[in-house]
């Protein structure tokens, strides 16, 4: 029992990045006729629901709510929203739209990096020699598959930017947590719930990047999404790519070091290129090499993780 529920957030990580990898096509296929503040909002406006129907089944309406409400006034939702979602969705939708898909995936490479770096120096998290090899592997796979496409610039500083609030966000998943003992409870006496979490940061997303989509809106460069793929591509990304994963990764971002988190988020490239293989698109050798390499980069720090994870879940 205890070695399963150990188990869970490394589980939950990956998943998350499993279904976060498909977003990078299904995107694509949105801006064909959509702009990207309106891609960004829509993503979360259709998500939210869902997110609240499942804390309302999950919790009860009554006792949902009112843990949902209360999330919705702590200041590290607040937080948690501007790093996880509006300080990375902004940069890094126009960073993509400067350059390339190529350069997104090799400026990707430095997730990992940055999640770590930031994890030693505000948790004082120690990387082993194990997270330090995979890590290192990861990034050079990342570089080996994407290099050649890389476009520097503009774009690929924004893109940066935007990793760089994503792993401030999940290093402060880790250091705003309550404590896993029970220590802290939420107003309703229940111990803190990252699908609650994830549903209030959803919401305070979506507020905050409401100044992005009225400058579309001025400019007049907003647009919709058109026709049947650009609908059913945005009710997927908001449905299953954004929604859920959400709690999926607070959930394990909060109790697996934020080194492993980082690492195993640096897989989303990678992984979006299998798909796009299975797909139609060529297969590269230089590509495949690389991602092989990320993979078991990830594969190799997920093993202290677990072993790890005992000491910050702790049984109910």
């Amino acid at each position: 029992m205890d070695r399963s529920r150990a188990g869970a957030p490394v589980a939950a990580v990956v998943v998350s990045v499993v279904l976060w990898s498909t977003a990078y096509g299904l995107s694509a296929l949105v801006l064909v006729t959509a702009s990207p503040a309106v891609l960004s909002e829509l993503r979360l406006l259709l998500a939210v629901p869902l997110l609240v129907a499942m804390v309302i089944v999950r919790r009860a309406p009554d006792r949902g709510l009112c843990a949902l409400g209360a999330a919705l006034r702590r200041p590290r939702t607040v937080l948690l929203a501007l790093t996880g979602v509006a300080l990375f969705y902004l940069p890094s939708n126009l960073g993509l739209a400067l350059s390339s898909a190529g350069t997104a995936a090799l400026m990707s490479a430095s997730l990992p990096v940055l999640t770590a770096l930031l994890a030693w120096g505000m948790l004082r998290e120690r990387v082993t020699g194990r997270v330090a090899a995979g890590l290192a592997l990861t990034t050079c796979g990342i570089v080996l598959a994407s290099a050649r496409a890389a476009q520097f610039g503009l774009g690929a500083v924004l893109l940066v930017a935007g990793l760089a609030s994503y792993a401030l966000y999940t290093v402060l998943l880790r250091r705003l947590a309550p404590p896993q003992g029970g220590a802290q409870r939420t107003a309703g006496g229940a111990a803190p719930d990252p699908l609650v979490l994830a549903t209030a940061t959803a919401i305070w997303g979506a507020l905050l990047l409401t100044p992005w989509v009225a400058v579309e809106l001025v400019a007049g460069t907003a647009a919709w999404p058109t026709g049947t793929t650009g609908w059913v591509s945005i009710l997927i990304l908001a449905l299953v790519v954004t929604g859920p994963t959400m709690a999926l990764y607070n959930y394990g971002a909060e109790r697996v070091p934020a080194a492993f988190s980082g690492t195993a988020a640096a897989a989303v490239p990678v992984l979006g290129y299998a798909f796009a293989v299975v797909l139609g698109e060529p297969l590269e050798p230089l590509k495949v090499a690389g991602g092989t390499l990320a993979l078991a980069g990830i594969v190799l720090a997920a093993m202290p993780a677990r072993a790890s994870a005992p000491v910050v879940v702790s049984a109910s």
